[in-house]
């Protein structure tokens, strides 16, 4: 049987044939048929040996199956055709009138075989036409329900393709954000300094140059190793240190070993950022950022702790990647493998984060 014939009920479109056999690849499928008709023919042998003439043991099967062969994918071809697009009666019509035009075929060459033989059972012609008409219309069934559920699952993969392009591209934009906030307070202090010629503009454009080389360039893989991470967070921190005349207290600590652990980029920055963006620095002596980060057990967790001005409304509103932009992020990808709340006290807030990891 040509792969021609069998290209007629597949889909046309490239993508959509690897969606299709992504498991089985497309010689499989075109191998499945031919050992499909390969069995019948080889079971039509085996029965049709008892009764018929050896000499006509061949070719008779091999026609015979040559016409169902035909009538299976060229009702297949109109399933696609008229079935799919809900022409009904225009398909009904084609598919009995192929189903009609096989059927003296086949009584012919039954008829003659049979007779070659020497058999001559009683009501012979009605008994052939009848097998005839109701071999023909069990294949166009069979055919219709094949090619119909061949096109649901096709259906499936595309809309689930079409889905996951659509994830990653909202994940891609998720990645992409920078918290302008930061990033603009910092580039003011790093003209300020070099303004006034300090020794300290050197090194912040350094960090800084090192922040966005990390989340512009890291972002664009699935998983980082979380040492990475953690390297980028202490980045961040020095260069908030460096904006400020004095030391700020903040604090973080990291427990279990980290190595061989890896995590998607930029997933805790974010929470660090909501730190120092909401804390009270600039208003209260001893505010204070505690942040811990902990794997053991499979599990990596993350809680910081910050104080706040709940005066202080405005950096609510500020931009920002935020929380939201964390769990949005983590729906998408780790939907059952992590935990993100927060508590909101009076003078302190604090994030408690959780997420399952496997070693490397």
């Amino acid at each position: 049987m040509p792969a021609t014939a069998i290209a007629i009920f597949l889909p046309d479109d490239k993508n959509d044939m690897l969606q299709l056999t992504k498991m089985t690849g497309r010689s499989m499928t075109i191998w499945l048929h031919v050992a499909f008709w390969l069995v019948l023919g080889v079971l039509n042998l085996v029965l049709s040996n008892w009764y018929l003439d050896p000499s006509l043991n061949i070719w008779r099967p091999l026609v015979n199956h040559a016409v169902l062969a035909l009538l299976f994918y060229a009702n297949a071809w109109l399933v696609n055709l008229f079935l799919e697009k809900k022409k009904y009666v225009a398909y009904v019509a084609l598919a009995n009138l192929i189903i009609w035009i096989t059927v003296p075929v086949r009584f012919y060459i039954n008829e003659k075989s049979l007779l070659h033989s020497g058999i001559e059972p009683v009501n012979l012609q009605r008994s052939l036409l009848f097998g005839a008409i109701a071999t023909g219309y069990g294949i166009v069934m069979l055919s219709t329900i094949y090619q119909v559920l061949i096109n649901r699952y096709a259906a499936e993969r595309k809309a689930l393709a079409i889905i996951n392009r659509q994830t990653e591209t909202e994940l891609q934009f998720l990645r992409a954000q920078i918290n302008p906030h930061f990033l603009f307070n910092t580039l003011n202090n790093i003209y300020s300094l070099a303004v006034v010629r300090s020794p300290k503009t050197a090194g912040m454009v350094l960090k800084l140059s090192q922040l966005l080389r990390y989340a512009v360039y890291e972002r664009q893989g699935d998983l980082v190793p979380l040492e990475k991470e953690v390297e980028h967070i202490r980045h961040f921190m020095e260069l908030f240190q460096m904006r400020n005349e004095e030391p700020q207290d903040i604090e973080f600590s990291t427990v279990g070993e980290l190595t061989g652990v890896q995590i998607e980029p930029m997933i805790l920055i974010p929470m660090v950022e909501n730190c120092f963006k909401h804390c009270d620095f600039e208003t209260n002596p001893k505010a204070f950022v505690k942040m811990q980060l902990a794997v053991q057990n499979g599990l990596l967790t993350f809680n910081t702790t910050n104080t706040k001005n709940n005066a202080d409304q405005q950096k609510d509103r500020a931009g920002g990647v935020g929380l939201e932009n964390i769990r949005r992020r983590l729906t998408l990808q780790h939907p059952d493998d992590f935990q993100l709340e927060t508590q909101d006290e009076p003078g302190e807030f604090r994030v408690f984060f959780s997420l399952k990891v496997d070693k490397r």
